[in-house]
């Protein structure tokens, strides 16, 4: 068991280049014994370590040191696990690229020139480069599906509240949520077991598998070469028996975006507000101690007032955030998931932080990737985003949305994925 520390930790050291880390590797274990025991594994660093600096790799917080662990972790090293570093991500996990001013920028394994994507792009890093089997993230609004599919790992989004969201730099109590990410499947559903305090169980073998395609919403903004590719990823998978649904559902991303920022904004200034009260600091003076400018620029428009009032917040998390979930749970009825590409485009390159050029058009990264993405935020059922091959020499991934509480359901469609089209190029 110590051969594999040992050979995460000097893999970790050899892909320091990279940026996976935000300090030297460590060895973290609790001496149980379970289903993780020798299992080396990364932390994302908005994620609290007993003793260790829970810093979301921001300069603000770099004396902010975890008195306790937060439950995810506790139950990770509980079940054997051995954490051999905290993972580098985009300052306070406030955004998709990575691209981190005070740690430097994470790299993707598959191309050190391009971005790994964000914010968990340290964990995708060392999942994919092959440090660690699997690690811990953490998703708002897409931040551990997108940087899985970039990098070339699977990462899981579970139902919201399936495993405890304390301990943890929030954003979005109402989006965020602890993710796993691993190599393949068979990890994933290790970690959520370990994650949700559930007794492992096989998972169920998915045949005649139904899934929908929703063209003019969670196909919309992607660049026509991944559509393509995706779309050839669908035509093998239809090849091998598993039918293609059409459905229609366009309004759906505007629905989606009258709420989905609004909801952030108001919950990442409440919870942070209290956070720094407890540090005897203030949202006010906050900014100018982040390093990373987009960072610091979101959080100076919540100073500006620029998150919503209290009456139009509660009906952006009441009616408005359920007739969504209507909606998505109607698309889903008699299917077993909705599926799309997981990325608009692929990995950009490093640097390349602000705009990206879809089907000819410059756009804001941001929003184009995230766009779809914030689908299964908003609503709080679980997605996968799993490999689908390369584009271009860059990994890709087909992401599935499955029904609210039906984790194990997913995660068996996502492993009858992963059994017919392999990973790949």
């Amino acid at each position: 068991m110590s051969g594999d520390i040992d050979e995460a930790i000097a893999a970790l050291h050899a892909m320091a280049d990279l940026n996976p880390l935000v300090r030297d590797p460590l060895r973290r274990s609790a001496d149980c014994d379970g289903p993780l025991t020798g299992v080396p594994v990364v932390v994302k660093a908005n994620i609290a370590i007993d003793g260790l600096p829970q810093c979301g790799a921001s300069p603000a917080l770099d004396d902010h040191i975890a008195h306790r662990s937060a439950p995810t972790v506790v139950r990770l090293l509980e079940a054997g696990a051995v954490i051999v570093g905290q993972a580098n991500l985009h300052e306070l996990a406030f955004g998709i690229t990575s691209h981190n001013v005070h740690h430097g920028p994470v790299g993707n394994p598959a191309n050190p020139a391009h971005m790994a994507g964000g914010s968990s792009g340290g964990t995708a890093a060392a999942v994919a480069g092959g440090a660690v089997p699997m690690g811990l993230a953490s998703d708002t609004g897409g931040s551990g599906r997108l940087p899985a599919a970039m990098c070339g790992c699977v990462g899981f989004r579970p139902t919201h509240g399936r495993y405890p969201g304390d301990g943890v730099l929030t954003l979005s109590t109402s989006f965020d949520t602890v993710t796993p990410m691993a190599r393949d499947v068979a990890g994933i559903a290790q970690l959520d077991a370990v994650l949700a305090a559930e007794a492992p169980v096989p998972l169920a073998e998915m045949q005649n598998l139904r899934l929908g395609v929703v063209e003019d919403a969670l196909w919309s903004g992607v660049d026509e070469p991944m559509a393509r590719a995706c779309r050839a990823r669908l035509d093998a998978l239809a090849d091998h028996g598993v039918t293609l649904v059409p459905l229609s559902a366009p309004e759906l991303l505007g629905q989606c975006d009258e709420i989905a920022l609004g909801i952030v904004l108001y919950e990442t200034r409440k919870f942070w507000t209290q956070l720094l009260a407890q540090r005897d600091q203030t949202l006010a003076d906050f900014p100018a101690q982040i390093a990373s400018p987009d960072v610091a620029g979101v959080f100076q428009m919540i100073v500006d007032g620029g998150a919503p009032s209290d009456d139009d917040y509660a009906q952006m998390v009441g009616p408005k955030r359920d007739a969504i979930r209507g909606r998505v749970a109607g698309l889903l009825e008699g299917l077993d998931g909705l599926v799309m590409p997981t990325l608009a485009t692929t990995a950009p390159k490093i640097g390349e932080t602000d705009t990206c050029v879809i089907n000819g058009e410059t756009v804001e990264l941001f929003t184009a990737m995230t766009r779809r993405a914030l689908v299964a935020s908003i609503t709080g059922n679980p997605s996968i985003s799993v490999p689908a091959g390369q584009l271009n020499g860059l990994p890709i991934g087909l992401e599935v949305i499955g029904r609210h509480g039906g984790d194990l359901d997913l995660l068996a469609v996502a492993a009858r994925l992963e059994d017919l089209l392999g990973t790949g190029p």
